[in-house]
């Protein structure tokens, strides 16, 4: 049973929030909102009633102890009178003379005055008595049977207090019981006793006679009339509370709606934008509020899938081109065999050659673009090691004086130490970029690789003393395919891939590259290691 239960509410709490959650956020936020406001009023309800009863309480037991001190008072101007009074006369005497004062005229406050010998003033105004007990202005005197009974058996004495209910069947059927303690003499104790359902306060003075005879005057205080107080205050909070839901419900939402326009507006517009208006960008309000700055934040992404996506077009473009001269050439060639036959040895020598170039040529260019492809999916391993700079460039001018006849090697080494880096890449980094500077230096130009100490890098460079870049084009060297001669002159051999896989190699090591040209000077281009705790 409790399982089935439990599997009832589960689907009732599912239900209810797969319903809220499609809801409009505005509505959600509404919602929230009435309960959040819902859940404070009830933490006010609570507050207020417990502060407030609190409250009411030291203020009825100040009450009742300043209406006890003017009875101690009057008992203390009246003792030479009291001593005079016989004893069996002495309860109703105090209770006349008390009455006089008018401490006593409502019905919040009450006086009994009893004694040892089981004389009260109940006797006297039996009927102001009940009423005041059963908070009625009916008389209950043929309701009510009530009996006080002095009980020596206490510290202090006390009175008990029991209430009969007369009816039909059962004579004389006890209703409410209480002890009224007298506290001792010389304190001014309060306390709370609870009679026909009614907590009541009450306080006794002691009054002591020569013949050792004692009187006991009890104050009593019923709070009814705070309880109707309370009431009226909460019914002024729960009317309060239900104007506010109101008034959240219907203007909440509209603010809510006010509020959240940006944001709104915000989602139309980006629903309209696909790859086709990128270039377009979302108005920002000036509030630098957090809608301000998601909008700015949506503008950079766009600004970012605009390059991505030109970027990613021009690729395209770039490869098909590249693939397409070697194909058409390699097609042209097998049509001219095909046309031609293959009787003609220098034909056929001349075309199986090409076909072989451009095959190589297309080889090249996808293991290239395989490379870039590796480097940006992570996939490619990198084993770092420390090298001497000083090696590595005696190295690769080694190398280059056998490859490259024609071409003048030298070093230029300030900072000797070591790099932290991947030999191997290390290695095919400084091979492209040497071959690079040979495309574009003329025969009998000087090659020189260099080293130094920055602040925070390790710089080796390798400089030429070819034609230049223009300085327009620099920023530019890195991307794919790209080729300062705009009409993509291939007697380079180049296809516009090479500072970009330097630039990527150089990325997967921590570091940089950075480009200084000018135009018939010569080019530098410098790898940057940083010197940070991760290379070391």
């Amino acid at each position: 049973m409790d399982t089935l239960s439990n599997n009832i509410i589960l689907k009732l709490y599912h239900g209810l929030y797969d319903r809220f959650r499609k809801l409009k956020l505005t509505t959600r936020i509404t919602v929230f909102n009435v309960i959040l406001f819902a859940i404070l009023i009830l933490f006010v309800f609570l507050f207020v009633t417990v502060l407030t009863r609190q409250f009411l309480y030291y203020k009825n037991r100040d009450e009742l102890l300043s209406k006890r001190v003017q009875v101690e008072d009057f008992i203390s101007d009246s003792s030479e009178q009291l001593l005079e009074i016989p004893d069996d006369q002495r309860v109703s005497y105090v209770y006349e003379r008390l009455n006089k004062l008018y401490l006593f005229e409502n019905y919040k406050f009450i006086i009994l005055v009893s004694d040892d010998q089981n004389r009260t003033s109940y006797t006297l105004n039996r009927n102001y008595y009940d009423r005041f007990l059963s908070g009625d202005d009916t008389a209950y005197s043929n309701a009510f049977s009530i009996s006080l009974n002095y009980n020596p058996n206490t510290s202090n004495g006390a009175l008990e207090f029991q209430v009969y209910q007369d009816n039909l069947d059962v004579d004389h059927a006890l209703v409410s019981s209480a002890e009224i303690p007298f506290g001792s003499e010389n304190a001014s104790e309060v306390f709370v006793t609870r009679i026909l359902g009614t907590d009541v306060m009450h306080t006794t003075t002691h009054l002591n006679f020569t013949d050792e005879s004692k009187v006991y005057v009890t104050l009593f205080l019923i709070s009814a009339l705070d309880d109707d107080y309370l009431m009226s205050l909460n019914s002024a909070l729960f009317v309060s509370f239900i104007i506010g839901i109101l008034l959240l419900s219907i203007f909440g939402r509209y603010f809510t709606r006010r509020a959240l326009r940006p944001l709104v507006n915000l989602s139309y517009t980006a629903q309209n934008i696909n790859n086709e208006n990128l270039d377009y960008r979302i108005p920002s309000i000036g509030t630098n509020d957090e809608v301000d700055t998601l909008i700015k934040s949506l503008n950079f992404m766009l600004q970012n899938l605009q390059k991505s996506f030109d970027y990613q077009k021009r690729f395209v473009s770039d490869a098909s081109h590249e693939l397409r001269i070697p194909l058409t050439i390699i097609l042209g060639y097998i049509d001219l065999l095909k046309t031609m036959g293959y009787d003609e040895p220098e034909l056929l020598e001349e075309s199986i050659e090409s076909i072989e170039s451009e095959a190589k040529n297309m080889k090249n260019l996808v293991e290239k673009l395989l490379l870039l492809a590796r480097v940006e999916n992570k996939t490619f391993e990198v084993n770092f090691d420390r090298i001497s700079v000083t090696n590595l460039a005696e190295k690769i001018i080694h190398e280059c004086q056998i490859i490259y006849e024609d071409y003048f090697f030298a070093s230029n080494l300030e900072y000797h130490g070591d790099i932290i880096v991947d030999r191997e890449l290390i290695v095919q980094i400084f091979r492209a970029l040497v071959d690079n500077a040979v495309k574009y230096t003329d025969l009998k130009g000087t090659i020189t690789i260099g080293s130094k100490e920055l602040r925070k890098y390790y710089e080796v460079s390798i400089t030429d003393t070819g034609r230049g870049i223009p300085i327009e084009n620099i920023p530019n060297l890195t991307n794919r395919f790209y080729r300062v001669d705009e009409d993509r002159n291939r007697k380079t051999g180049g296809v516009g891939l090479g500072l970009a896989i330097v630039d990527s190699l150089m990325k997967v090591q921590g570091g940089r590259i950075q480009i200084e040209s000018q135009e018939g000077v010569g080019t530098k281009i410098s790898l940057l290691f940083p010197k940070d705790a991760f290379m070391k």
